[in-house]
């Protein structure tokens, strides 16, 4: 997790410039969004992060820019994930086995309307 974790902060500050997130939060939602990384998928996972931000960096980039912090349309109390490194685990898992992401989601985390928000930021909010 320490990996992922340092790799999603590493990606999240180039995109945005941001460092002022919450690194408790971090702590809590990043394990939840990690038990959708299959067992077969765990040591490489920090270089498939990686390659989905550098496929998705322009797309990335607008979301940010619209939804993130100091974004235009940003509303942190709306949707926090805009506003955290671990967002750009959760769109890699979105685009990758969203159905499971959504399952441990609702499973461990009390915020159902915050995934479907992000999701639909992610998936038509641009």
């Amino acid at each position: 997790m320490h990996r992922v974790r340092e790799a999603a902060e590493r990606i999240f500050v180039s995109l945005t410039g941001y460092t002022g997130y919450d690194r408790d939060l971090s702590e809590e939602i990043l394990p939840v969004v990690l038990k959708a990384v299959s067992a077969e998928q765990q040591d490489g996972y920090v270089r498939q992060l990686e390659a989905f931000a550098e496929a998705n960096r322009e797309r990335l980039v607008q979301l940010y820019a619209r939804y993130g912090p100091g974004g235009t349309s940003a509303d942190e109390s709306h949707c926090y994930l805009t506003h955290q490194p671990e967002s750009v685990v959760v769109r890699e898992r979105l685009d990758t086995v969203p159905m499971w992401l959504d399952g441990v989601w609702n499973e461990d985390v009390d915020a159902e309307l915050t995934l479907e928000r992000f999701t639909k930021y992610w998936r038509f909010g641009l």
